[in-house]
């Protein structure tokens, strides 16, 4: 393939270029003194008030010591920080003391899994000690709660952190703790009761659970770590201490029963009076202990109207497709378990299951996790249209962090089916270095042959210097069903350098990023056939984290992309000689700047700003264009109990050739909370899209007016058209604690004709709804 071998030396000169600074790190050194051995004390039944004057927490293992991890590491915290912990047959206790006399302790009484604007407590338990993924569970200083997964960040676009975030954290799983908290004089302290019902864990008599507890403080910006975590490691989860000798842990007879019932009025736009909906009231969800590290769920007839509205994503490059994460309860339980690193298992595909069982756990080194279901397409369990739909994912671990797994799935609807299979691998040595592969294939029935796929990684992360290369292939006919790709017939290969530079303790300049990524994308049979890449981008991209929790990152686009054909197949030319398939320019050069700035936490107030300029293709006409992109988000909290929430999403193209606007997209959205209770809340959500877009033109070449062929065969002008939407959802919500809930809600869909107008406007639906739902935990 010649052809592709000036870009791969590129690729070649970027790694090069890297190597001496890596030979000269060193690997992350780890502390010894990382081993807590537990007592174990039965008393009696505890109150969690958030005292720890009680007898039991004097005899408690105590440790402390936190050392600042990000944005620079190594450094002793500024406040103290003492953990307390004790564990019974039935429950794990860890009481914390934080010190804070440097600034205010911020804490709201804030919703679950709403705490990025207060200082908080994250305890990190790897119940297996595999360094795979880890139960979190996450409290502010007055108790609130957030938790869910955290595993360690994946490398697999930026290849090297540089020094950032080196984990991540799933708050969608939702899992029942007890957690009491109070502001003291010099600080706060917090008293936690985690039930081992809540957790998996190993059948050992004795264990060993990773550990580790993290602090942000919100008037600095700061982290700090237990373990005393550094940058630069391949893997975060490798750097937790450990809790040693857990021995007799009892979950009891895990079995939750949760049962739910809801109504619902609905009118769309001509009726004048609501009807009830028609939808089955009733569902069931189930959740029982096979044993202490596997579980079995079962639903039936699930509701998810608790989920919130996904957030409008601004899409830059409509050639791909945009994934939203899972928020449903149902499938969130031992989510971490079906994760390949190709998405080959995208639960959000299973959009109404009638009924669905899952089985996920562990089994001495290999997790286990298998899902079936079915969807139905139809309105009711009387009127079912089913797919039948299966996934298994099976891993084995191979000693330290490496493992080896494969993933089956499919799908059939009436007589057509899809199949996949895939085998991966991951290797991570002298906690630098990183390797992640994956290949497989898809088997549909309406398409002859195997569609192989194939997705690789191998990065190198040191504290400085980060760097890696990656490269996917995913062919034509390569169809996850079950799971997700951005964009199918690709072959993609890239390079990422990271440098990161750290300033000396009390610089305003804590820590600046410069990373430099390239890469090329060609379609499968073009890269096959030895084809010069379609696209290729070159972004350079600076980072600064100042002092106070200022932050400012620049992005900058170098790109040319080659036209996609296949995107507008259906468009047309109306020529002399009759209607003609439209053929785009080859290709387009894009350069621009992104710029973000992002304010501390105030007391009462953060955001965000993010402009974008430049040249950036005109994808409804395949021509150049001018770009201007405006993100906006900003959070109030005027009381401890009231929130509010502004996002302004702002995109517009100009056409090059002669500056006249081609489209135009605003969406404006108002969220606002109050916390009446720690378990109840009211909450207002309203957005506002606007979108415009001009009529059409062959804008790169013969200024002809464009059409599309519509189902029919008849070919419709693309004339200018502008939408204007209005969505606005009350709710009322009681949540005591996962599982339990009541809500009551009132949304509505409304239009207009003339933007921000507000008169005149078309209701298009809008509806009440009701649900109550209790966990019954056996």
């Amino acid at each position: 393939m010649p052809s592709i071998k000036p870009f791969l030396s590129i690729v070649g000169l970027c790694l090069f270029a890297l190597a001496p600074s890596l030979a000269q790190e060193r690997s992350v050194s780890r502390r010894s003194d990382l081993e807590i051995a537990i007592p174990k004390l039965e008393i009696p039944v505890m109150s969690i008030d958030g005292y720890l004057n009680e007898e039991v927490w004097s005899q408690a293992a105590v440790t402390g010591d936190f050392m600042q991890y990000t944005p620079v590491d190594g450094r002793p915290a500024e406040d103290g920080t003492k953990v307390l912990l004790w564990y019974d047959s039935s429950a794990l206790y860890i009481g914390i003391e934080a010190e804070e006399i440097h600034g205010e302790v911020r804490s709201t009484l804030a919703d679950r899994d709403n705490l990025d604007n207060d200082d908080r407590i994250l305890i990190v338990l790897d119940t297996y000690d595999d360094q795979r993924s880890a139960f979190a569970f996450i409290v502010n200083p007055i108790g609130q709660q957030a938790d869910g997964t955290l595993r360690d960040a994946s490398s697999s676009s930026g290849f090297g952190r540089g020094g950032g975030e080196a984990f991540s954290v799933d708050e969608n799983p939702d899992y029942v703790f007890t957690s009491q908290g109070r502001l003291t004089e010099s600080g706060y302290v917090v008293e936690i009761e985690i039930p081992f019902k809540s957790l998996r864990f190993g059948k050992s008599a004795s264990q060993n659970w990773g550990f580790n507890v993290l602090r942000k403080v919100q008037h600095s910006g700061y982290w700090s770590s237990w373990s005393g975590v550094r940058l630069g490691g391949a893997s975060f989860l490798a750097q937790n201490g450990s809790l040693s000798g857990l021995s007799e842990l009892s979950r009891g007879r895990v079995l939750d029963i949760n049962p739910e019932i809801r109504g619902a009025l609905k009118r769309g736009p001509d009726p004048e009076t609501f009807e009830r909906d028609t939808t089955d009231p009733l569902g069931l969800n189930v959740r029982y202990g096979l044993s202490s590290n596997m579980v079995l769920n079962a639903t039936l007839n699930p509701d998810f109207s608790q989920i919130e509205a996904d957030v409008v994503q601004i899409n830059y490059d409509p050639r791909r497709s945009v994934s939203f994460p899972e928020k449903r309860p149902f499938f969130l339980d031992g989510i971490e378990m079906f994760r390949t690193p190709t998405r080959l298992i995208y639960t959000r595909s299973i959009a109404n299951p009638l009924a669905a069982v899952k089985v996920a756990g562990k089994s001495g080194s290999t997790t286990i996790a298998a899902l079936s279901a079915v969807d139905n397409a139809g309105p009711s369990i009387a009127d079912v249209d089913a797919a039948y739909v299966n996934a298994i994912r099976l891993k084995r671990d191979l000693g330290a962090q490496n493992s080896v797994g494969v993933v089956y799935t499919d799908r059939m609807h009436d007589d057509w089916a899809n199949r996949v299979f895939a085998i991966d691998g991951n290797v991570i040595a002298r906690d630098k270095y990183s390797f992640r592969a994956q290949t497989g294939f898809s088997s549909t029935s309406d398409i002859d042959g195997l569609a192989p796929m194939w997705n690789a990684s191998a990065s190198v992360s040191t504290r400085k210097w980060s760097g890696g290369l990656n490269t996917s292939g995913y062919h034509a006919d390569f169809d996850p069903a079950v799971g997700f790709l951005s964009r199918g017939n690709q072959v993609s290969i890239g390079a990422n350098v990271v440098r990161t530079i750290y300033g000396n303790e009390g610089d305003f300049l804590e820590r600046s990023t410069l990373s430099f990524r390239l890469s090329g994308a060609w379609d499968y049979d073009g890269f096959m056939n030895g084809d010069d890449p379609e696209d290729i981008r070159f972004y350079p991209t600076f980072s600064f984290q100042m002092r106070g929790g200022w932050g400012l990152r620049i992005f900058t686009w170098i790109e040319t992309f080659g036209y996609p054909g296949n995107f507008f197949t259906h468009y047309y030319l109306k020529t002399d000689a009759g209607f003609e398939p439209y053929k785009g320019v080859p290709n387009l050069f894009n350069i621009g700047p992104m710029i973000t700035l992002s304010t501390p936490q105030f007391n009462r107030f953060s955001g965000f700003i993010r402009y974008a300029f430049g040249r950036d293709p005109n994808y409804d006409e395949w021509a150049d264009a001018n770009i201007r992109t405006i993100e906006l988000e900003g959070r109030y909290t005027p009381t401890d109990q009231l929130r509010f929430e502004l996002r302004y999403d702002h995109q517009q193209h100009f056409r090059a050739s002669d500056k006249s606007l081609v489209s135009l997209s605003r969406v404006p959205r108002l969220k606002i909370e109050y916390q009446v209770t720690p378990t109840l809340f009211v909450r207002f959500v309203g957005q506002y899209r606007s979108l415009y877009k001009d009529a059409l033109r062959d804008d790169s070449r013969t200024d002809l007016p464009i059409y599309f062929l519509s189902d029919d065969g008849s070919y419709v002008k693309a004339d200018s058209r502008r939408t204007n939407n209005i969505q606005a959802d009350f709710l009322l919500s009681y949540r005591p604690t996962p599982g339990t809930v009541v809500f009551v809600g009132y949304g509505t869909a409304m239009s207009e004709e003339d933007t921000y107008r507000f008169r005149n406007l078309t209701r298009q639906a809008d509806g009440f709804f009701m649900k109550l739902s209790y966990l019954f935990r056996v």
